[in-house]
């Protein structure tokens, strides 16, 4: 059976989906309060310099990458419920192997190997949870509300991820790391549990589930290239927005961070109710726009004030991207290949953050600090123009009969 324009009449997509956000958040804390307490602990506790520290926290993004498309097969397989369990699981099994680089009685090179696991386990289940809960949301309210849908997946995801940062900084400072693992393994077991205490959705049948990824890949590269245009302003923001205010001699950068998350969340809670529409280019085109216009601003700032504000426009027009762009692919494929085809989609996004971190880095050294939100400006631009490009598809997949 297809899933259709609305596959649960019952299923409101903001209350309906809170189990499922609950969830996916549970996994997402757990993954933030460890980020930010991790470094700090290989730091001071098994004497890691700098570089080893960027190898072994990169290790999760390497992970996650590799598993995206594995995590659409699975959720194509077992359906969104299973994948994200599945997620879950090995987000706890991550903060386990934490926990037993604690032991003393370990060698120190197996205490590193134990994080170096942890880390891949985390990035393992983060893929794992994304792909699943997107599939597992998408299938519950149905097609007509898919970019909803994915919208308020996506703002438990960031919500999660920020709120577990800040946890993870509060709980390290004053309980320790021992406790930092205990909160990240309690977590995500208590949305296991709450993963389990919901009725499974119906799985979506029909042909599609041994898709061909190149057929899949022709679906989905022009609108995962503009996604990873877009993502190329978040990887400038997110690694050196703190550095350019340092190097300014400016103080708040943290604030002017902290506005782009507002500015994200803002345009999630007001925009999530538009973005399901026919035609998504033009809606693209003026958020992307917005986006540009934001990191312009951080570009060309004569003042931490100006570039505070530029950060805020360019999270409320980055926010919005990944739904509106992720409504097409899903309308070109069979429900039954939709978790092969977020997989894929979410690949391009983390290509393109890992990527436009890098050539930041490289722009800052030979132009300085300034010049990455430049180059994110022009990736902006070049995604407004793959929409003025691009047709928009119309054959959607046939819905219930």
């Amino acid at each position: 059976m297809h899933y259709g324009p609305s596959m649960n009449p019952h299923v409101t997509t903001r209350g309906g989906l809170l189990p499922v956000m609950l969830a996916i958040g549970s996994g997402m804390l757990a993954m933030g309060v460890a980020l930010s307490a991790l470094p700090l602990e290989l730091q001071s506790r098994f004497a890691c310099g700098t570089t080893m520290i960027g190898v072994i926290m990169g290790i999760q993004s390497v992970a996650t990458v590799l598993s995206r498309p594995q995590a659409g097969r699975m959720a194509d397989r077992l359906g969104g419920r299973g994948t994200l369990l599945c997620g879950l699981l090995c987000t706890a099994c991550s903060a386990l192997a934490y926990s037993l680089a604690l032991v003393p009685v370990m060698s120190p090179a197996m205490q590193q190997a134990m994080i170096v696991a942890g880390r891949m386990a985390m990035g393992l289940g983060e893929g794992l949870m994304v792909t699943g809960g997107g599939v597992w949301a998408v299938t519950m309210v149905g097609s007509a509300r898919a970019g909803a849908a994915m919208s308020w997946v996506g703002l438990a995801i960031f919500a999660g991820l920020g709120i577990g940062t800040a946890l993870g900084d509060v709980i390290e400072a004053h309980a320790g790391f021992a406790r930092v693992c205990l909160v990240a393994i309690a977590l995500p077991v208590a949305g296991m549990g709450l993963t389990l205490a919901l009725p499974a959705p119906p799985r979506a049948g029909g042909p599609g589930g041994g898709m061909r990824w190149k057929d899949l890949i022709g679906h989905t590269w022009a609108w995962g290239l503009t996604l990873g245009l877009s993502a190329v302003g978040f990887a400038a923001i997110s690694s050196f927005l703190v550095i350019f205010y340092a190097a300014r001699g400016w103080h708040g950068g943290g604030w002017a961070l902290g506005a782009f998350g507002a500015g994200h969340v803002i345009a999630r809670l007001i925009g999530s109710r538009h973005v399901d529409r026919d035609d998504v280019r033009p809606m693209v085109v003026a958020i992307m726009l917005v986006e540009a216009l934001g990191l312009s601003l951080i570009w060309l700032a004569p003042g931490p004030a100006w570039a505070a504000a530029g950060s805020f426009l360019a999270g409320l027009g980055f926010s919005l991207t990944y739904p509106l762009l992720a409504l097409p692919v899903l309308r070109q494929v069979p429900p039954a290949a939709a978790g092969s085809a977020i997989g894929l989609f979410d690949v391009f996004f983390d290509i393109a953050a890992g990527i436009g971190a890098m050539l930041s880095g490289v722009l800052a050294g030979v132009a300085g600090p300034r010049s990455p939100f430049a180059m994110a400006m022009l990736a902006a631009v070049a995604g407004c123009v793959v929409m003025f490009v691009i047709r928009t598809p119309n054959d959607r997949q046939p819905v219930d009969k």
